[in-house]
């Protein structure tokens, strides 16, 4: 799957998910079927930005909503982040019991503790090093975000002036390796990140909806550039939804403001999926 990290190509606006058609027609689709697949990314998703990566907590009610799903064996919840897959798990109540894709899809970690790795060649790695050593060399270490199989470069806490020389550095320092290894520099949300394409939140949405039936209902929601892979590779299979306060060009079908729209869209899952788990379980009791 190509990724779609060339963002000109992204000239249509997502239609506002409570006005759509699709919005008032979702719960027959999960009342109609026997399983479903929720996949959302984190940080500006469930939980706005914070310079201190560490504090990004989830909107008020996010986590509690995370938990009932945990509860619901109908629904298969899934995290799609650009974060390393246990620090992601770190930041989580323990009673969240989530599948979740990190570092753009390189890492699984299952809800069982089961965990993979699609690592880098030794000429990625080292690229990596060496951008590493020689922003660490201009006394930029703290912009560093050193992941399982990426280096994100924040700025996101900076003024304008030292963001644009933490910018032009490490843009220079790509420029001049020898070999990148097919690495890319991509920009996200305050930085830019270091990180090979060919697995993206696209490739992990790809293989995970390649798990399900063809009729589960799906929905993968971001906010970021790194997550315009995850909705072309949703395309009209399900939904695909923007999460941010203003709407933007995006390859995603609909748009939700956080944090209401966004726990209206959550809340609604879990009552038509709770439906679907009470059928079930009466028609076993029988």
């Amino acid at each position: 799957m190509a990724p779609a990290s060339n963002y000109l190509f992204m000239n249509q606006f997502p239609q506002l998910w409570t006005m759509s058609a699709e919005a008032a027609a979702l719960a027959l689709r999960l009342r109609a079927a026997p399983r479903s697949v929720l996949m959302l990314d984190y940080d500006g998703t469930l939980a706005p930005f914070h310079v201190d990566r560490f504090a990004a907590t989830p909107y008020p009610g996010v986590e509690e909503r995370l938990v009932t799903f945990s509860q619901i064996p109908q629904v298969r919840l899934v995290l799609v982040s650009g974060r390393s897959a246990r620090e992601l798990r770190d930041l989580l109540r323990p009673d969240i019991r989530a599948e979740i894709w990190g570092s753009h899809g390189r890492e699984r970690l299952r809800s069982d503790g089961t965990y993979e790795l699609f690592a880098l060649s030794p000429v990625q790695r080292a690229a990596l090093e060496q951008v590493g050593l020689e922003m660490s060399a201009l006394g930029l270490s703290k912009t560093l975000e050193v992941k399982p199989t990426s280096l994100a470069i924040h700025w996101r806490s900076f003024e304008p002036a030292m963001q644009d020389r933490i910018r032009t550095s490490v843009q220079s320092i790509f420029a001049r390796l020898d070999q990148p290894g097919e690495l890319h520099l991509l920009p996200f949300d305050g930085g830019l990140e270091l990180r090979s394409t060919d697995r993206t939140k696209g490739t992990a949405v790809a293989e995970i909806l390649s798990q399900e039936p063809d009729e589960a209902p799906a929905a993968y929601l971001g906010d970021d550039l790194t997550d315009e892979d995850a909705f072309v590779a949703m395309g009209n299979k399900g939904y695909s939804l923007l999460v941010r306060s203003e709407v933007r060009a995006s390859f995603a079908r609909f748009w939700l403001r956080p944090p209401e729209e966004l726990l209206e869209f959550l809340d609604a899952w879990i009552v038509n999926s709770q439906i679907v788990r009470a059928a079930a379980t009466t028609e076993a009791s029988r």
